[in-house]
């Protein structure tokens, strides 16, 4: 999922997509597609879950479009790893478990999964990744600073190179979320939240089975 949606390529996941909502319009999909991929965000500042700049509607709670739109329905995550076709792995962590799960979408073309967690507070994207080499794809990203203008490093999840973006480093709104982007055997997840930090989602990426 930085799609911070970074580069339309941000594919990295429409979480970004509502993230990088205003501030790179890129969508945050950092995967550079629409919609599948995300890009991270490092030290966070809190804010409202609905405190979104420009969107129009809660991307927090709806990160896959706005309600009515038709472009995904609530679902459990069960009936979202079915329809998706992929497995969908649960955080085990304080900021973001499975008790925490406030909702689950599948979009309608059925590629992309995002869960919700206490209300907004952390959003997880997931989306068969589009890219060949995840390192080479966020050290892309990373390069091109001016373009993307967030601040963005290199980190780790379970031992694999992760994106993460420090939040509220956006040149244009300062208000970006945390953002984290990791590859999981093929698919591209994304973590983002305006609540915590990107040491928290970091955690939660490693907590993630």
């Amino acid at each position: 999922m930085i799609s911070i949606r970074r580069r339309p390529q941000w594919t990295h996941g429409l979480l970004l997509v509502t993230a990088a909502w205003a501030i790179t319009a890129a969508l945050g999909l950092v995967v550079v597609g629409q919609v599948t991929g995300s890009t991270p965000t490092s030290t966070g500042s809190a804010r409202h879950a609905d405190d979104v700049p420009g969107l129009g509607w809660n991307g927090n709670l709806y990160p896959l479009g706005p309600p009515g739109s038709g472009a995904a329905e609530k679902v459990t995550v069960a009936g979202a790893q079915a329809k998706a076709g992929f497995p969908v792995p649960m955080p085990s962590n304080p900021a973001a478990s499975r008790a925490d799960l406030t909702q689950a979408w599948v979009s309608t073309h059925g590629r992309q999964v995002a869960l919700v967690f206490d209300k907004g507070h952390v959003d997880i994207t997931m989306a068969p990744a589009q890219y060949q080499s995840p390192l080479g794809n966020f050290h892309a990203f990373i390069a091109e600073k001016d373009k993307n203008k967030v601040t963005a490093a290199i980190g780790h999840v379970n031992g694999q190179p992760a994106l993460v973006i420090t939040p509220d480093t956006s040149a244009l709104c300062h208000c970006n979320p945390a953002y984290v982007e990791f590859d999981r055997n093929g698919i591209d997840i994304n973590i983002s939240s305006h609540t915590y930090g990107t040491g928290t989602l970091l955690a939660i990426a490693n907590s993630m089975r």
